[in-house]
């Protein structure tokens, strides 16, 4: 597999995508900062990003390299465990366990790790972020049926006022047609 330049990749697709890099930010759910940096090649984007680029970008050549891209990072985040020569097989591990054996490279977990809790805390903030919205809806939603109830007060004690306005008197002579 040849490795591709996230960066390339990044301005490439968002120029296939005809946004600017704002655009592209607010499509991704990132800053306009962090584009520029995707695009300078100062950061790479995280891969939950580089999967929704991948579903934005129509097939053809830029979505061919941002699956290689992909593939590059998945690769970096998680490398396969360095199998030591000459030790025997092991059982595999159990399910449900969580266990791994002690002669197992935990430093290749590590950048999982840190994918994994930095996702973890984006998603915390994303649900923090709905509840708030959910509860201003709720304030909205008994704003409005507090409003509604005030306008029917209102007109059921206008109504009565108003048909006294308009009916005739008793003993006026009508105005002429």
């Amino acid at each position: 597999m040849q490795a591709v330049n996230p960066a390339k990749v990044v301005r490439r697709v968002r120029h296939r995508l005809e946004v600017s890099q704002e655009g592209l930010a607010r499509l991704l759910n990132a800053t306009k900062g962090a584009v520029q940096h995707w695009e300078r090649g100062r950061n790479n984007p995280d891969l939950a990003r580089l999967n929704a680029l991948r579903q934005l970008c129509p097939p053809g050549l830029e979505r061919n390299e941002l699956t290689t891209l992909i593939k590059q990072t998945q690769t970096r985040l998680a490398p396969l465990a360095p199998l030591k020569p000459g030790l025997p097989n092991r059982k595999p591990i159990q399910r449900g366990h969580g266990r791994l054996p002690r002669d197992y490279p935990r430093e290749s977990f590590l950048p999982l790790r840190r994918e994994n809790h930095r996702l973890q805390r984006q998603v915390a903030k994303l649900e923090a972020a709905l509840q708030r919205r959910i509860q201003q809806l709720h304030v909205l939603r008994d704003l409005a049926t507090e409003q509604q109830r005030e306008i029917a007060r209102l007109r059921a004690a206008e109504a009565p006022a108003l048909r006294a306005a308009t009916a005739p008197t008793p003993g006026a002579v009508p105005a002429p047609a």
